[in-house]
C-alpha cells in the first residue's frame, strides 16, 4: 500500500528543456479558446501515463521582447526569481505529436493577462520559451474522477483522449458556452458530464460530483483544476463525502484566482 501511495505522491516529474517554441498555426476554436500549434527546437518527452500533463511556458519580456531562460543550480533545479515568476505560466498539453515534436495549447480568452493577451496577438513565426513539461500523477487502477471549470477543459480532454485500456473515468466539466463542449471518443468506461456556466446554479459542478453514483468503485482518485474559490469548495465537499479515502486520493488545484495573475497566489492550499 505504501508503495502505491508513493507512486501517486512522488510522481511530480519535471522534464527541463529550456527550448524555443515557434508558432505554426493559430485558430480560434470556440468563444473561450484560441488553439496554438507550436514546433519545438528540442526533443521533449510527455509520459503517456501522465494524468493531465502541463507545460511551463516562458513569455517574452514585455519591455524588451527577449526570452531569458532560467538558470539551473547544481542539482538541475530552476533558480526562480521574481522576474521569472512574472513571465512563466503553466498550460495544459492539449495535444502532443511526438514524431513531429509539436504541441497544441488552448489559451483561454481574457481581456487581460500576460498569456491570454499574447495568444490573441500571436501569429505564425512568433516564439516563446518552454522551460519544461511535467505531470503530478500517473494512471493507476483507481477509478479517476476529473473535475474542472473552463480552465481545465484542455487538460481533461487530453486525458480522456489518452486513457489506458479499461481505465474507468468520471469527468465533470463546466464551460462558459455550449459551443465550448468538445466531441470526445466513445468509451464505455468513461462517463462525461458537461455543464454550462449558469449564475442561477453557482454550485452545479459541486452538486454534479457529489450526486454522482460512485458507490460501485473500489478505489477513487480525484483530480480537479479550477478557480481558487471553487477549488476550495469542491475540495471540502468531496473530502466530506468520501471520508474513507486517504489524503493522497485528492488532487485539486487552483488553476487561477479571480483578480490575480499566476505567481500571486498558491495553487495548493
Amino acid at each position: 500500500m505504501m508503495d502505491e501511495k508513493k507512486q501517486k505522491i512522488k510522481i511530480n516529474k519535471k522534464v527541463i528543456v529550456n527550448a524555443l517554441l515557434t508558432v505554426l498555426n493559430v485558430e480560434k476554436i470556440s468563444p473561450s479558446f484560441i488553439r496554438i500549434e507550436f514546433g519545438c527546437n528540442k526533443p521533449v518527452n510527455i509520459d503517456p501515463l501522465w494524468i493531465c500533463p502541463y507545460l511551463k511556458l516562458l513569455f517574452p519580456d514585455p519591455l524588451t521582447g527577449l526570452i531569458e531562460f532560467p538558470q539551473l543550480d547544481e542539482n538541475n533545479k530552476i533558480l526562480v526569481d521574481d522576474k521569472l515568476r512574472q513571465l512563466v505560466r503553466s498550460y495544459s498539453v492539449r495535444e502532443f505529436d511526438h514524431v513531429a515534436n509539436q504541441f497544441f495549447v488552448d489559451f483561454a480568452i481574457h481581456d487581460t493577462g500576460l498569456a491570454s493577451v499574447w495568444s490573441q496577438k500571436a501569429k505564425v513565426g512568433d516564439q516563446i520559451g518552454l522551460i519544461g513539461a511535467a505531470g503530478k500523477l500517473k494512471f493507476t487502477d483507481d477509478c479517476l474522477v476529473l473535475m474542472g471549470d473552463i480552465s481545465a477543459v484542455p487538460a481533461i480532454c487530453y486525458t480522456l483522449e489518452h486513457l489506458p485500456k479499461k481505465q474507468k473515468v468520471f469527468a465533470f466539466m463546466q464551460v462558459n458556452h455550449k459551443s465550448d463542449m468538445v466531441s470526445l471518443p466513445v468509451n464505455k468506461s468513461v462517463e462525461v458530464n458537461w455543464l454550462v456556466q449558469n449564475s442561477d446554479k453557482p454550485h452545479q459542478l459541486i452538486d454534479a460530483v457529489i450526486s454522482a453514483d460512485l458507490s460501485g468503485q473500489d478505489k477513487l482518485l480525484f483530480w480537479g483544476g479550477m478557480e481558487r474559490s471553487l477549488a476550495q469548495a469542491v475540495r471540502h465537499a468531496v473530502k466530506d463525502k468520501f471520508t474513507h479515502l486517504q489524503p493522497d486520493a485528492f488532487h485539486i488545484t487552483s488553476y487561477w484566482r479571480e483578480g490575480f495573475a499566476e505567481g500571486e497566489f498558491k495553487h495548493r492550499e
